[in-house]
């Protein structure tokens, strides 16, 4: 008999929420957040609040992602949440919609500008979730949406934008489109196209050359150590995109700890290892991908 089945009703729905949120991812996007606010030269109470905000949008999208592809989960994926049962379809859609009504107004005290970009974050993620399965550019969609958490959390600081928030913005969309897109081929046989690779090393070459100093380039080699090796699991004999997508999403803290390195940050880069680690032990309870 299946263990799972044993486990009171209640800790079987609760784990069903779970799943559906991709919580393990979460870490992922506080550490956005603190990278996107000390790149404006933000700190404080202000960005516990917009770290809420962002994780309610990311776990409202992960809700409707699941919605939207429920045809598809009942052919390929019957054991998840909603086509299995375990979590009704009208109260998924009870929550997605009331995570993205709360994350709107825990950024309301950032100010019009955050507002704003919240606004356009949440009709992004929307657009992925209702056009990503045959959108070409859906990779570009969900880069603009990891972009626009560090921009919404700048713009709480400082308007219009400044140039490292720019750049570190532009090179997060860089990597994520890189990691999308391999995502996107987990299910065809062959994957034999590199210019991913080049998107998700754009960063860490960033840390390693842009002059920095030596304690941002030893975090920007970390990051390239750990892209390597997911690297490896997709053009490697034993292919495991499945596995690389997952490590690639937990590098993405990485990423944010170079990014607070080049900010100056550095009392935060022990929040953004220790979000390192606790989405690959996550990942080990509840799948990211």
């Amino acid at each position: 008999m299946n263990s799972s089945l044993l486990r009171p009703v209640w800790s079987r729905r609760l784990y069903g929420h779970l799943s559906l949120a991709r919580v393990s991812n979460s870490p992922t996007v506080v550490t956005n957040v603190l990278a996107g606010a000390a790149l404006a030269g933000g700190q404080g109470a202000p960005v516990a609040l917009l770290a809420l905000a962002m994780v309610l949008f990311y776990t409202a999208g992960m809700y409707l992602n699941d919605l939207c592809d429920l045809a598809r989960d009942r052919r390929e994926r019957p054991e998840r949440p909603l086509p299995s049962g375990l979590i009704p379809l009208n109260e998924a859609r009870a929550v997605t919609a009331a995570l993205f009504v709360l994350g709107l107004l825990c950024l309301v005290p950032a100010g019009g500008a955050a507002l704003t970009s919240g606004v356009f974050l949440v009709a992004l993620i929307v657009l992925y979730d209702l056009w990503h399965k045959t959108n070409p550019l859906s990779p570009v969609v969900m880069a603009a949406t990891r972009a626009l958490v560090y921009l919404t959390a700048g713009l709480a600081f400082t308007a219009p934008p400044g140039g490292p928030l720019l750049v570190w913005g532009g090179l997060l969309a860089l990597y994520v489109a890189g990691l999308t897109f391999v995502a996107k081929m987990e299910r065809r046989r062959r994957f034999a196209r590199f210019w991913p690779a080049a998107l998700v090393l754009a960063p860490a070459l960033y840390a390693l050359l842009g002059g920095f100093g030596w304690p941002v380039a030893l975090l920007g080699l970390g990051l390239a150590a750990w892209v390597a090796s997911c690297l490896r699991l997709i053009y490697g004999p034993r292919r495991d995109i499945g596995g690389a997508v997952g490590r690639l999403i937990a590098g993405i803290s990485l990423l944010d700890a170079a990014a607070l390195g080049a900010a100056g940050a550095w009392a935060l880069l022990p929040w953004a290892l220790a979000a390192f680690v606790l989405t690959l032990w996550a990942q080990t309870r509840i799948k990211g991908t």
